[in-house]
């Protein structure tokens, strides 16, 4: 029933991100106790926690055929997880882009047909940040093109 108004209980910080699964089924949270969960929308029950981040998650987002999600946090480390078994697919470390940089925390994309994931990322460079659009290829994590970013930066994709 969508009219009714669930409370999702079992973080024990602030919830940083949620999305849908495609099929409407179920449902993840990233939050800033490390951890992510997963969540039957029908019945608002917990399936799953994800335990293997080291620092806050602050972006969730789920693969258009719904068999897996991505997470991004500040451990600097994205992670591609199986989405009913729980277990990790791949981690995607910021230097898989380019050289010296580092994953944004709130900013990943599925392509449509789920074969690249897009990542936003940046470098320091003293007083100057370099940011970029990596798209990586979600099979062997590679980077398949890079896309700088003039000035601003990649906050949402």
């Amino acid at each position: 029933d969508t009219s009714e108004c669930r409370e999702l209980v079992g973080h024990e910080r602030r919830v940083t991100s949620i999305a849908y699964s495609p099929d409407g089924i179920t449902l993840v949270s990233a939050s800033f106790d490390h951890t992510c969960r997963l969540w039957n929308v029908a019945n608002g029950t917990e399936l799953r926690i994800f335990w293997e981040a080291t620092d806050v998650i602050e972006c969730v987002v789920f693969s258009p055929g719904g068999h897996c999600f991505a997470t991004s946090g500040f451990d600097n480390i994205n992670r591609i997880r199986h989405g009913s078994s729980g277990s990790c697919l791949k981690e995607i470390w910021g230097d898989s882009v380019a050289e010296e940089y580092t994953f944004g925390t709130e900013s990943l994309a599925y392509s449509p047909d789920g074969t690249v994931i897009a990542c936003g990322c940046y470098r320091d460079n003293g007083a100057v940040r370099t940011r970029k659009v990596g798209i990586l290829d979600v099979s062997t994590v590679e980077c398949v093109r890079s896309i700088d970013i003039a000035e601003g930066f990649v906050s949402h994709l």
